[in-house]
């Protein structure tokens, strides 16, 4: 009798999606902008337009293309506040990802106050449907495209609101490495500045502590640089929010232009790797 061998141990992606909320990679390569929402006026908007409606940043961890809509912190708020608050995340046939939750604690987890705003949070639901990504990550050949959200509606099987992420996008999400700050999340809601959310959302994907020049992070996080004034800007809300970027344990050094990481979270801030078994099953199935 041949002795059974378990070469594999069975991947839950149900269990990433409730206990992680993005990942790693969608915070490192600026897919979600380091601005609350987009103003007409500006030269990213304009470029945005000119550009057939994409936006594309390189970084040292590969290359992104966002098409249809400029994708900002505000979007990657509400997607946080949907994760965490779900009541049922489920598989469904096909390989997409349900998750169903209530519009109303949603949007009071969003604002840290009631709110009835449905019409608001629908629309920004949309605008993430509206988007798809292209990413290129670098040192290997891995190449992904997909947009986040299939679908969301009202769902009376459920009696809750229910959104859809695409199959592609739960592909993305199965192999990557995950993040979960959701222990976090209510604090950095109540952070008034999108490039500094954006930033701290960055140094939580290091599990250790690390630093970066001051111009390669605000290009990482995807703020402009097309001038001098901007780069200016930025460096200053940095430098008069040094005493808030500490308290998440991030230290601005002015004369080096360094921003360090103090490593400050390593019981709320967890991850999860990629599925070990996926990429096994592809090279099978491409041999």
């Amino acid at each position: 009798m041949k002795k059974k061998t378990q070469l594999t141990l069975e991947f839950d992606v149900i269990r990433k999606f409730e206990k992680t909320l993005t990942t790693a990679n969608e915070l490192r390569t600026g897919i979600f902008a380091p601005i609350d929402k987009i103003s007409a006026n500006s030269k990213t908007y304009k470029d945005f337009l000119a550009n057939s409606r994409k936006r594309t940043i390189e970084t040292s961890w590969g290359k992104t293309i966002i098409k249809g809509n400029i994708l900002t912190q505000t979007h990657r708020d509400l997607l946080d506040c949907i994760i965490t608050d779900a009541k049922e995340v489920k598989e469904l046939e096909g390989g997409a990802i349900a998750v169903y939750f209530s519009t109303t604690e949603i949007l009071k987890s969003y604002s840290g106050k009631s709110n009835t705003n449905t019409k608001w949070l629908k629309d920004k639901l949309d605008e993430i449907q509206n988007s798809s990504i292209e990413f290129k990550q670098n040192n290997t050949d891995d190449y992904y495209s997909f947009s986040i959200i299939d679908s969301h509606a009202f769902s009376t099987k459920h009696n809750s609101f229910g959104l859809v992420f695409t199959p592609a996008y739960r592909n993305f999400f199965e192999e990557q490495l995950t993040i979960n700050y959701k222990k976090e999340l209510p604090k950095l809601l109540k952070v008034k500045s999108a490039l500094l959310k954006s930033i701290i959302r960055f140094f939580w994907t290091h599990s250790v502590s690390s630093s970066m020049d001051i111009l390669i992070l605000l290009k990482t996080v995807g703020f402009p640089l097309e001038s001098v004034r901007m780069k200016q800007k930025a460096v200053k809300e940095i430098k008069d929010n040094v005493l808030l970027l500490e308290e998440y344990g991030i230290v601005f050094e002015p004369k080096s232009k360094l921003i360090y990481s103090k490593n400050s979270f390593e019981n709320s801030i967890t991850f999860m790797s990629g599925n070990p078994n996926k990429k096994l099953i592809e090279s099978k199935d491409n041999k």
